[in-house]
């Protein structure tokens, strides 16, 4: 959005010398300085490869110079841990077949190359379809309704509210989700396994210069 913004500024504006855009450069020019976090608010809340699209709220100023997503992508970490961990399946379904994925040639722009007009490129390319692990009825019920929902189990008792600040789900639902993460999870529950791996004593070690006995802490 923001760099439409900016290149629609500098194909219908051109030369901002001129004395009649000089109360519309300030803002332009002020806006500017906010494009990097805007950018990042925008790749904060891009689509998962599970959605086709996400509509978001957004923010933006009264002069149209720029525009910001107004929302945090607050996630449920068991759900978005399983959901990541189909798609680790299907991705790897989807690279053999080849519909999704494309081979880009670097670099993708070349310096000489004008930049795209995304109301010509990019405004009425139809989204992709989304990339979903078909789940079974009966065995994935407790999560089939609602899994690769954008915002799921928002509006139930599981969930205190839009904020995702706490959650309850219940066993079945727990079973489920473990099952679907397999595959990104690791098999070792021993935590004897990582007595002489313990990151959080390397990672003090580390801050403070220091050797744990027993460890080979490199420098």
């Amino acid at each position: 959005v923001n760099l439409y913004i900016i290149v629609l500024l500098s194909r219908d504006h051109g030369d901002m010398s001129s004395k009649k855009y000089r109360h519309d450069k300030r803002v332009y020019l002020g806006a500017l300085k906010f494009v990097p976090h805007a950018v990042y608010k925008l790749l904060e809340n891009m689509p998962m490869p599970w959605e086709q699209v996400r509509d978001v709220k957004i923010l933006y100023h009264i002069t149209g110079a720029i525009t910001f997503v107004n929302e945090i992508p607050w996630v449920v970490e068991p759900i978005y841990l399983a959901q990541w961990g189909s798609m680790w399946i299907m991705m790897r379904r989807e690279k053999r077949d080849r519909r999704h994925f494309k081979r880009m040639r670097f670099p993708p722009f070349d310096d000489e190359e004008p930049p795209l007009d995304y109301a010509d490129n990019l405004l009425d390319v139809e989204p992709l379809e989304a990339i979903q692990l078909e789940l079974d009825p009966e065995e994935d019920g407790a999560v089939y309704k609602w899994f690769y929902d954008h915002k799921p189990l928002v509006k139930t008792k599981l969930i205190n509210g839009p904020s995702y600040r706490k959650w309850h789900l219940s066993l079945p639902i727990m079973a489920t989700l473990y099952r679907l993460a397999g595959q990104l999870l690791s098999d070792l529950i021993d935590r004897n396994y990582f007595y002489l791996f313990d990151m959080e004593s390397f990672f003090t070690a580390k801050a403070l210069n220091m050797c744990i006995p027993g460890f080979l802490i490199m420098h």
